[in-house]
């Protein structure tokens, strides 16, 4: 089964596009005179899917970048659907005569039967019927500036690993949902895509996209024609993901030479004064033990922080407030239960939990591992006690009251959270994390993971987009290298890992095969390159006897591309369009490697 058109159907979708519509005889050689305007929207805290990190940065740090050009801008942060639409209407009034007219969205977008559309963050589209209804097609913003005069730019920047596909339902069985934006015929247009047709394109790891990145590094510089600055940002942001996205464009530009920065002549000038760059939001060290959980604000840093102070460490009212706090709003709003699932995954946790509650004073009954009406009241009633938002569903702060460990088992194995985040090495040092611990997510770097011990191993799984092959070389930089699952019970510890963080994961359908699939990440797994047949050759790259394997049924198939499946990947599959959002990815899959979205890793410990 060939699976390459598969793997570009993914659920990350490849939005990245520079749109430039030139009025006729309305495009200066120079677009660095007369009047400039912009508008910029960053959207970032959607209310029915996970936060974006990058949009809020990528907007504010272009927004800067345009205002130092001479641009007058115009920002908007976490626009809904009538502020986003308020936001075109009014700028197309100030863009009236200007010369350079720019508006850039970062956010989700989506498209649907050849119409582009950008989400705003109060969307739910729960069908593929809501997007007219719910979202903002891209045409229109187009039109909206196309007869301004000047020089018109629109960014959109919305390549992400998109949630609202995986629970979007269909309409009709052919009405088609894209992977990116629809292609267009550009007439007196330049569109430049963030990755090539077909091909996946990356979220930012660290504080911009890596288009956005490229694009605030040559924006403003100066004597920069506008297409060599279209070949440079594409220079740049191949060189940054490793070959795994390239940008392209389509169309043309006029014969004459555009210049957002107009050419300076060379002058003797003092040298500059250094500059000194801003250390990286929230990686300061902490000042207190209570800071650095904060900053951490993930079980494991909790549960250290218990271990740092007394055992009233969590009668601090700002301390549950923080707790509070580390659940991500998409949990939040209507996953509540995700977060309980993963703190008491099995019966004998929730007996515990229950026998806790009696002890609290909540008359439960006898534990029994089953939530039913009299535990949920009795959740709510020690809720209401301790100050707490009396849901009925327990959470790290209500186990925290109840003096129940957060993180670690009685083997000492722990998973850091159920999702994952930016680490903070100084912080986790405060509160007592192992110095080997804080040493490697420091050599990782700002990729988000979530780390555990499991037997005496750490493991590190790491949203990261790119190939097996150079997750793996960093890894092995850092002292760790992809993970051999030798056993069911490291298995269902790695799935658990993974599996409340939709980052982990994507998910599509395969048209070719009727399936639709969630695919997770890639481990230490890997077949002989010479070896042409799929079934034999697996080998763990750790040189440990592969003794145990969890292949999905038919896998690795031998019709499944013979030589090019050299890596194993968690997967779950289900024949038909489906809605997997809620299942877990606990089998094997042989993949090619090469558009990875997440690794698992392992390490002495």
């Amino acid at each position: 089964m060939k699976r390459r058109a598969a793997q570009t159907a993914r659920a990350f979708i490849s939005l990245i596009s520079f749109i430039v519509i030139f009025s006729t005889g309305a495009a200066p050689v120079s677009a660095a005179n007369g009047k400039r305007v912009a508008l910029v929207i960053g959207n970032a805290d959607y209310e029915h899917v996970s936060t974006l990190s990058n949009p809020a940065n990528d907007a504010a740090d272009l927004a800067r970048k345009l205002t130092g050009i001479g641009f007058e801008v115009t920002s908007g942060l976490d626009l809904d659907y009538t502020g986003m639409r308020l936001a075109v209407r009014d700028f197309t009034a100030a863009a009236v005569g200007a010369d350079v007219v720019l508006i850039y969205f970062a956010g989700h977008g989506i498209e649907i039967e050849n119409t582009n559309y950008l989400i705003p963050v109060n969307a739910t589209l729960k069908s593929d019927r809501d997007v007219e209804f719910e979202a903002i097609r891209l045409d229109s913003v187009v039109n909206a500036v196309a007869d301004t005069g000047g020089l018109k730019l629109i960014l959109v920047d919305a390549c992400r690993n998109n949630p609202f596909l995986s629970q979007m339902s269909r309409a009709g069985a052919t009405r088609s949902i894209g992977n990116g934006l629809a292609a267009i015929e550009p007439g007196g247009v330049v569109v430049g895509y963030a990755a090539r047709g077909g091909t996946l394109a990356q979220d930012g790891d660290g504080r911009n996209s890596p288009y956005a990145a490229a694009l605030l590094e040559y924006i403003d510089e100066p004597g920069l024609e506008l297409g060599k600055l279209f070949r440079k940002v594409r220079d740049r942001v191949y060189q940054t993901t490793d070959g795994f996205q390239e940008p392209f464009t389509y169309g043309s530009l006029p014969g004459e030479d555009i210049f957002l920065v107009p050419p300076v002549e060379k002058v003797a000038m003092p040298a500059p004064a250094p500059v000194s760059r801003a250390p990286v939001p929230g990686q300061a060290a902490p000042a207190t033990p209570l800071e650095a959980a904060a900053k951490v604000n993930t079980l494991r840093g909790w549960s250290l922080y218990a271990r740092t102070t007394d055992e009233r460490a969590f009668s601090d009212p700002a301390a549950l407030e923080h707790i509070r706090g580390m659940t991500p709003k998409w949990i939040a709003a209507g996953n509540d239960k995700v977060m309980e699932e993963f703190l008491l995954p099995d019966r004998e946790a929730r007996r515990d939990f229950q026998a806790a509650l009696n002890q609290a004073g909540a008359d439960v009954g006898t534990p029994d591992g089953v939530f039913g009406p009299k535990t949920r009241a009795g959740i709510r009633m020690v809720q209401s006690g301790a100050g707490l938002p009396e849901t009925g569903v327990a959470g790290p702060a209500l186990l925290a009251t109840l003096n129940i460990a957060l993180a670690e088992d009685p083997g000492g194995s722990f998973i850091s959270a159920p999702f994952a985040t930016r680490h903070n090495p100084a912080a986790l040092r405060m509160i007592g994390e192992d110095p080997q611990i804080t040493d490697i997510l420091g050599c990782l770097g700002l990729r988000k993971s979530v780390y555990g011990v499991y037997q005496g191993r750490l493991y590190v799984a790491v949203v990261r987009s790119g190939s097996v092959a150079s997750a793996r070389a960093d890894a092995q930089k850092c002292g760790l290298d992809l993970a051999s699952v030798t056993s069911a019970a490291e298995n269902a510890f790695v799935v658990r890992m993974f599996s409340s963080d939709p980052g982990f994961v994507s998910m599509g359908y395969d048209s070719n095969t009727n399936t639709s699939y969630k695919s997770g990440p890639y481990f230490g797994l890997r077949k002989d390159r010479g070896e042409n047949n799929a079934v034999i050759g697996w080998r763990w790259f750790s040189g440990e006897p592969l003794r145990y394997e969890n292949w999905l049924p038919g896998k690795p198939d031998q019709r499944h591309g013979r030589g090019d499946k050299h890596y194993a990947q968690y997967q779950y599959e289900r024949r038909g369009r489906a809605d997997l959002s809620s299942v877990q990815a606990t089998q094997w899959f042989d993949g090619a490697g090469i558009h990875g979205h997440a690794v698992i890793l392992e390490g002495d410990f």
